[in-house]
């Protein structure tokens, strides 16, 4: 698409009456760097309140908007589902990522700009080859506010350290700041949520199948034995969060542990678990 041939037309901008309509870009690896989530061994983040730090930050900025989209970009497939998200999955980072990423915001967000109209466009990325695109929709009269931490309130110092990330944020109409700290406990604290619910049939598929793949006689012995047990067997303990975190590709927190021993127990004694032998094992 021709990024100069947006029709031209009357734009109304949020002059503090009624809410403006408002559409946000966010790249997830940006958001994991901005609050210091994208080491190797980092807490996984969900999506699951990326719309709501957009309103924040919009509302703290004393933009009235009313979210009507937020565009994701990641390389990898969470399988979860969110209202007023698209998903838009990218190669891995030490491929073609980063460019791909540029690529496929600037394309939506033409699109999304001579289709949908927005009054207010939220970017959060840190790529300056986005600034040619960002001044192509201000010259159509849309308000575009790129998200930052308190790093932007610093500018001279951002400039002297991070030149490019300064200069892409210099192009914006608005700045919105969001706290690294709130910012980082809003991607964990949806994680762990959207974790909760999945999990639940990940941790199930493993007992089922470690269960169906036992020996007949170890099935006996354990329907024997378990009604007089507090918990599981510590090596049937350890083989099950083995499968598990191969599975996960994570150590289980304590709620993980207690639910996988509880459905083994489940499993074993045909449903007829007894609550006093839902414990933890030691």
């Amino acid at each position: 698409m021709n990024m100069h041939t947006l029709p031209p037309r009357k734009r109304t901008f949020y002059s503090g009456s009624g809410q403006s309509r408002a559409v946000a870009f966010v790249d997830m690896r940006y958001l994991r760097w901005l609050c210091g989530l994208d080491g190797r061994d980092a807490a996984p983040v969900s999506r699951a309140q990326v719309n709501a730090v957009v309103l924040n930050a919009l509302d703290q900025a004393n933009l009235n908007a009313q979210l009507l989209r937020a565009y994701c970009y990641a390389d990898q497939d969470d399988k979860a589902t969110f209202d007023d998200q698209t998903l838009r999955l990218l190669p891995q980072a030490d491929t073609d990522g980063e460019l791909a990423m540029v690529r496929q915001m600037s394309a939506d967000l033409m699109a999304v700009a001579h289709g949908m109209q927005p009054d207010v466009i939220v970017i959060a990325s840190d790529d300056q080859r986005l600034i040619h695109t960002i001044d192509v929709l201000k010259l159509q009269g849309i308000k575009v506010c790129l998200l930052a931490d308190e790093r932007v309130k610093a500018m001279p110092r951002l400039q002297q350290h991070d030149p490019e990330w300064a200069r892409l944020l210099r192009e914006a109409d608005r700045r919105l700041v969001v706290q690294a700290q709130d910012l980082a406990h809003a991607l964990s604290a949806g994680a762990q949520a959207v974790q909760q619910t999945v999990h639940e049939d990940v941790l199930q598929a493993v007992v089922n199948e470690w269960w169906s793949g036992l020996p007949l006689d170890e099935q006996d012995w354990l329907r024997e034995e378990l009604p007089a047990l507090r918990g599981v067997p510590p090596e049937l303990d350890r083989e099950l969060l083995r499968r598990t975190k191969m599975a996960i590709h994570r150590s289980l927190n304590e709620h993980e542990k207690r639910l996988l021993r509880e459905q083994a127990r489940r499993v074993a004694l045909g449903d007829q678990v007894s609550d006093e032998a839902v414990t933890a094992s030691e």
